[in-house]
């Protein structure tokens, strides 16, 4: 059975369906619990702020670039893009795909893209899969993998994998955050506890003494009133009275000396260094290493954090899905936009030795092309000619002028036609002479 059947009933795999409880998977999205005494599933982990700016960040990121389909060869041309690279199927456009592709590799480490293909075995369209109903199982004593499905066996020619970090021997992915689930499950528990500090009064914890032996109803009743009258932000601060000689003793450490705050801003660098995200973008407190300016800092985001998960994409989909020596990337030009100036300076340069022309400025730049093929013709140094078949051509070097050794010698013959210089042919002096 196909597993475009299967898509076409939509009871086989839907990406928002959730496994029921007789499922491991079920229990897996729950969560493990943490030495924080934290359970962390992906979707807890969510709520964390530092993980769901990380995982946003990078995905936003990815998601909005611009892909380009080439040709390998001298030139590496550049072809008109599939349709489905452009709108991967009816129900998405291509943001929506790639930044669910890149949210399943950031928090599952797995992303997986149902191929439906036409009866000539083309590529028509590309569906995320839900990684928590695809079991990975190696055939062929590991070479090899087939895919199960909601219960149904498929090969690598209907499901593309992309993995993110793998290690040898492990036949999936590993999830960046089951990996760092102490460290998420530490943040989230510090999260938890500025919550209950501030919503419980913010410091009214500790033990009211009594000197009589209230009954048990009684002490109850008292720690009830008081807990009303004093719990809660909205009583944060409030002057507590306390009758019949009792008195109040106060258990509760600051949030310094438990440290509280230090633990908050550590567990979102924590949460940075396992994307691979400058730790300034989570946390402005922090003072960035990677340059002074917004080009350094955006190219080192580009190089480090995005670099190894583009080139994941374009392999995959290069290898498993484009026909011959056609490959894709994504277009970069996007992110190091530079300054106005700084831009017509490089396409000033550009025109000058002649290897980008005026459309493809106009291209860049969201302009319309010059009228009648203008912006077509390429230029070169030379006085900016254009380059045809006979300017192309090597300009022939005529041979250096020798100059006249005896020309400034005034015994010389120079000027003079007459090869005897005004002798006879037997030496003697010609026809004129003062001595006839």
């Amino acid at each position: 059975m196909g597993l475009g059947n299967l898509f076409e009933r939509r009871s086989a795999i839907n990406v928002g369906d959730t496994p029921t409880w007789e499922d491991p998977a079920f229990w897996a999205s729950k969560g493990k619990f943490t030495f924080s005494g934290k359970r962390v599933s992906n979707q807890d982990a969510l709520t964390f702020p530092a993980v769901l700016y990380c995982v946003s960040l990078i995905a936003d990121s990815v998601a909005a670039l611009p892909v380009d389909t080439y040709i390998a060869g001298k030139q590496n041309k550049q072809v008109n893009n599939p349709k489905w690279l452009d709108q991967p199927n009816p129900f998405m456009t291509r943001f929506d795909f790639w930044h669910r592709i890149m949210t399943s590799l950031l928090m599952d480490g797995n992303a997986f893209i149902y191929t439906q293909r036409d009866d000539s075995g083309s590529v028509v369209a590309l569906y995320p899969l839900d990684p928590r109903v695809v079991h990975i199982e190696p055939v062929n004593d590991g070479r090899e993998v087939k895919f199960i499905v909601n219960g149904e066996p498929f090969d690598r020619s209907v499901i593309l994998w992309i993995p993110a970090f793998t290690v040898p021997g492990q036949a999936r992915g590993l999830s960046p955050l089951e990996n760092a689930r102490q460290a998420v499950g530490l943040g989230l528990t510090a999260e938890e506890f500025g919550a209950r500090f501030f919503g419980q009064g913010t410091a009214m914890t500790g033990i009211i003494q009594h000197p009589g032996n209230p009954s048990r109803d009684q002490a109850l009743m008292l720690r009830e009133m008081f807990r009303k009258q004093h719990s809660g932000i909205n009583n944060s601060h409030s002057l507590g009275i306390l009758t019949g000689g009792a008195t109040w003793q106060n258990i509760t450490i600051t949030p310094e000396q438990s440290q509280f705050l230090d633990t908050r801003r550590f567990q979102k660098t924590e949460i940075a260094l396992i994307y691979r995200v400058p730790a300034n973008q989570v946390d402005p407190t922090v003072t960035s290493s990677w340059g002074s300016g917004v080009e350094e800092q955006n190219r080192w985001f580009i190089d480090q954090t995005l670099s190894p998960w583009l080139i994941r994409i374009e392999q995959s989909i290069s290898t498993y899905l484009l026909p011959g020596n056609r490959y894709i990337k994504f277009n970069l030009d996007a992110r190091l936009r530079a300054k106005t100036s700084e831009r017509y300076q490089a396409y000033a340069t550009g025109i000058q030795y002649g290897f980008i022309n005026a459309d493809r400025i106009a291209e860049l730049e969201d302009w319309e092309p010059l009228p009648d093929g203008l912006g077509e013709t390429y230029y070169r140094p030379a006085n900016l000619t254009p380059v045809t078949e006979e300017t192309v051509k090597p300009v022939p070097v005529p041979a250096p002028l020798v100059p006249d050794a005896n020309a400034n010698d005034p015994n010389s013959n120079s000027g003079n036609d007459d090869p005897n210089n005004g002798k006879g042919v037997d030496g003697n002096q010609g026809p004129g002479n003062a001595n006839d």
